[in-house]
Parts: C-alpha cells; structure tokens; sequence
C-alpha cells in the first residue's frame, strides 16, 4: 500500500480504514461487506479501489490501525513499574467491559484474518509479535531496574502475559462477563509479582 500524495487523500484513506475498523470490530472480517463500508465512509467503490487492491488488502490496513491503537493505549502506562502494570491491566478490564464485551480490537481480527491465508496469517502474527516486543521492553527495562529478578525472562514474560489477555478478552466475551478477564490478569500480575 502507498500513502496518498496529497493531505486531503492520506485523510480520506483513514476515513475509510476507521470506518471499516469499526464495521469489522462489531461484525467480524467475514460479516462486513464492502458496500457497508463504502456507506459507512461515504465513498463510492473507485475511491476505495483508488487506495486498496480490494477487501483483503482493507482488512490488513484494519489490522494495522488497530494495533496502532492498541499500542497507542499500552503506551500511556508506565509498564516498567508495577503501579504502571497494574494501571494498564485495570484499563483492559474497563475498556472490555465498556465496550460491550466485544473482545480485543487485534484479537476480534486474528482468528478470521489467520484463516484467511498465509499472508494474512503473517500479519497476525506480526502485530502480535509487535505488542509483544513493546512488552518485552518495559519487562526489561523492569528487569534492569531491578524490580524484577535476575532470574526473569522478559520475553517470555511478554508471551505468557499477553496470551492471559488474550485468553481473558475471548472468555469474557463469550460469557459476556467481565469475571474471566479479571481473573486472567490477576493471574497474569501475580505471576510477573513473582518474580519481584
């Protein structure tokens, strides 16, 4: 994908995406039709085609939007301090909770998106590998200041962190109850405590 020359059509290509994103985050990858999304942006389909190949190529710019702004949250925490870590596991929680249990915005995308091929699948895999090192960073600058042990790996940490978010947003909102989720990121917090 390239950016757009001009201002006017950098912003008219997020105009697009955030719609899209939207449309995606509530029904699925599979549920959004292009028209939809061409409603929803108020654009005709050369506009759309003007920016992307087609749906597939929508959908990886989705992803991307959506990890910028989950990073872009993650990034409001101080995560190497346990204050920090314990902020930004409460936010998760609320923000699920007040956004009608409808999951992780990469993870809603990950399952659909790794079905839909191998080059999706890398996409995945990527964005979930970025979030992770973003993570690993604040565990080791954690580890550094010796908040935590010498004993700790922050790249595992990291991995095994994320997976109780991502277990504790799928549980949740197929029970449409926050309980899960709060107990995935208990669990999560007195593990990295673990290695205080």
């Amino acid at each position: 994908m390239t950016e757009p020359p001009t201002r006017r059509g950098r912003e008219r290509k997020v105009e697009i995406v955030s719609a899209a994103a939207a449309l995606m985050y509530e029904r699925g990858v599979r549920a959004t039709g292009l028209d939809e999304m061409l409603a929803a942006a108020g654009c005709g389909k050369s506009q759309l085609y003007h920016y992307f190949s087609g749906k597939d190529e929508l959908t990886a710019a989705v992803l991307e939007h959506q990890l910028a702004l989950v990073l872009g949250e993650l990034g409001r925490f101080r995560l190497d301090t346990w204050g920090g870590m314990r902020a930004w596991f409460d936010a998760l929680v609320d923000g699920q909770a007040k956004r009608g249990f409808r999951g992780c915005p990469v993870g809603s995308l990950a399952e659909e998106m790794s079905a839909a091929g191998a080059d999706s699948q890398q996409r995945v895999a990527n964005s979930f590998a970025r979030w992770e090192r973003m993570l690993a960073e604040d565990l080791g600058r954690m580890k550094e200041q010796g908040r935590l042990t010498g004993s700790a790996r922050p790249r595992t940490l990291a991995q095994t962190t994320l997976a109780s978010i991502q277990g504790g947003y799928l549980l949740s909102t197929a029970r449409r109850d926050i309980r899960p989720m709060r107990a995935a990121l208990a669990a999560a917090h007195a593990r990295l405590r673990s290695f205080a």
